[in-house]
């Protein structure tokens, strides 16, 4: 059985049709690319998958759990123990300062925080950082303080939304070996939505979602 199923999802935004019967299914321990232009429907995939959103037909099975068979408050509680999401935007919160952002995720799960907030900082290699504030880190310290909120609950999946997109080509490499380093070391499986041809390669599963519809490579 897949460890991510996606079973013929459909999203309607009033009469505009953005997903049109997608399916995929992802095994444990892949890193999973998906293609596609800005506003094709990339991060609405990726935000169902998350359970972020709901859909408007169709199922997503992860392990055994139909998530959207979950009540709303249930299938938050997967979402944080078992995904991980990088946001496009990095959504770090402004008035907190590195080790608060990582650690928060840990807080909200009811867990003690600073051994692994300490232990992701190292990972990260942004020990440095810990009492910096978000506005005065540059983007590829942002996108690292990023990753490391998204694993503190140590995660199965890592749902990346253009997590390269605004970075420059030396930044842009060493996001792509700090995801592959997730994957090999951690063994948690990696979705990507890209535009970014830069990383493509990073996937052993690429995607290309077109129309409404995916397509793989």
């Amino acid at each position: 059985m897949p460890f991510i199923e996606v079973v013929d999802l459909a999203k309607e935004y009033g009469i505009k049709k953005i997903l049109d019967g997608v399916r995929m299914s992802l095994e444990k321990g892949d890193i999973s690319i998906i293609e596609g232009p800005s506003g094709i429907g990339k991060t609405t995939l990726l935000n169902i998958i998350a359970g972020i959103d709901t859909p408007t037909n169709g199922e997503v099975i992860i392990g055994h759990t139909k998530i959207f068979d979950l009540s709303e408050d249930k299938r938050a509680r997967f979402r944080l123990e078992k995904i991980g999401i990088i946001f496009q935007q990095m959504n770090l919160i402004d008035d907190l300062n590195v080790m608060e952002n990582i650690a928060l995720p840990l807080k909200l799960a009811g867990k003690k925080w600073k051994k692994r907030v300490d232990k992701l900082l190292k990972y990260m290699k942004i020990e440095g950082l810990k009492y910096e504030m978000p506005h005065t880190l540059s983007g590829g310290e942002m996108q690292r303080c990023a990753i490391a909120r998204a694993l503190a609950n140590e995660p199965e999946i890592l749902i990346a939304d253009e997590p390269t997109s605004n970075l420059d080509d030396d930044n842009t490499r060493n996001i792509a070996d700090l995801i592959l380093k997730i994957n090999k070391e951690l063994g948690t499986t990696i979705v990507i939505a890209t535009h970014d041809p830069r990383i493509h390669y990073l996937g052993n599963r690429r995607f290309v979602l077109e129309g409404g519809k995916i397509y793989e490579r």
